[in-house]
């Protein structure tokens, strides 16, 4: 059971990290008037998008991301081992409540216009995560785990008008490399946002942009990792380990089948054991495949354009499992 959690944990640390991916607002609108000939090499085609007119944005930029954000996670495959121990699935043993993750991440994304209609970009960033897992069977467990790492990834955003409108595709992928994982954690994004920018005073160049759309989150296959018994169980858990012990033993002498106590023996039993000795010192061996428990959400946001080279960019998910916010700086130059 403590083992799920760790594996839990781990899951759940894809839940944040994934989701520090964010759509590109396009700043593409008609303005009164134009200089006489663009003076930039990207985006191509930048010159002709000028000639008729549009006011299209710098086209190399920088963006600082804040991005926190949390979500229940499912956990289909499970299997745990224990010390020297070899892995066993546990995927029919072990029952689940609730398994929330919670990530926040700071992170640099330069971009590039490389045609007035598309942007390439890349992704550096610092995550910490913390996921809660609750065991329910064969008995009552809580497990939290804090966990950092790093996260690293590209994308691209495609962008248009539609009369006085714009929409915004995009997508990315992401690898994060977290403390305990065996190999980075790989995860992809799509998003799709529709919108209108409306002028602030008599600058062409200041805007304000609210924007309404979908974000769905994919994630890599299977994870593995290990992780000290000590750093998943919470203090509460340790204090309750007489009531968890006993009511572990219970089930193991009233209601375990055979086949259930073969498996018991050789990974929870042990667990329970430590825990009844209050040693924290054994390693938990995770591999398991996990999901978010919706894939879609509803997202909210607005941008700030105080002039062509510094914009104000918010944005969050309220409708569905998952609730984000995106808070970000953006400085654009030309060369």
């Amino acid at each position: 059971m403590i083992k799920s959690r760790s594996v839990l944990i781990l899951l759940l640390i894809w839940a944040g990290l994934a989701q520090t991916s964010y759509g590109q607002y396009s700043q593409l609108q008609k303005r009164d008037s134009v200089a006489v000939s663009y003076p930039y090499k990207f985006p191509i085609l930048g010159s002709k998008a000028y000639e008729r007119g549009f006011n299209i944005p710098y086209p190399a930029g920088g963006m600082l991301n804040y991005f926190v954000a949390k979500q229940d996670v499912e956990i289909p495959e499970i299997a745990i081992g224990f010390n020297n121990s070899e892995m066993l699935d546990l995927t029919e043993l072990l029952e689940f409540g609730t398994v929330n993750a919670q990530a926040t991440s700071v992170n640099v994304r330069p971009d590039l216009w490389v045609f007035p209609f598309f942007n390439v970009y890349g992704i550096f960033g610092k995550a910490w995560a913390q996921t809660e897992v609750e065991l329910t069977y064969p008995i009552t467990l809580k497990a939290v785990s804090k966990l950092e790492g790093t996260s690293l990834g590209f994308g691209v955003t495609g962008a248009g008008g539609l009369g006085k409108y714009f929409f915004v595709v995009d997508g990315n992928w992401i690898w994060t490399s977290m403390s305990n994982f065996e190999a980075p954690v790989r995860s992809y994004t799509f998003s799709g946002r529709l919108g209108r920018a409306f002028r602030v005073g008599k600058n062409p160049d200041s805007n304000i942009a609210p924007w309404i759309g979908g974000m769905r989150i994919k994630m890599g296959g299977v994870t593995e990792g290990a992780i000290l018994l000590n750093d998943i169980l919470p203090e509460e858990t340790w204090v309750r380990r007489d009531e968890i012990v006993n009511n572990y033993r219970n089930w193991y002498d009233n209601e375990a089948t055979l086949p259930q106590k073969i498996l018991a023996d050789q990974v929870l039993t042990p667990i329970v054991d430590r825990l009844e000795a209050a040693d924290g010192s054994g390693v938990i061996k995770y591999r398991l495949r996990k999901e978010p428990k919706q894939k879609w959400n509803v997202i909210i946001g607005g941008q700030y354009q105080l002039n062509k080279h510094h914009q104000f960019r918010a944005e969050g998910g309220i409708i569905g499992n998952r609730k984000s916010l995106l808070l970000s700086y953006n400085y654009r130059f030309g060369f």
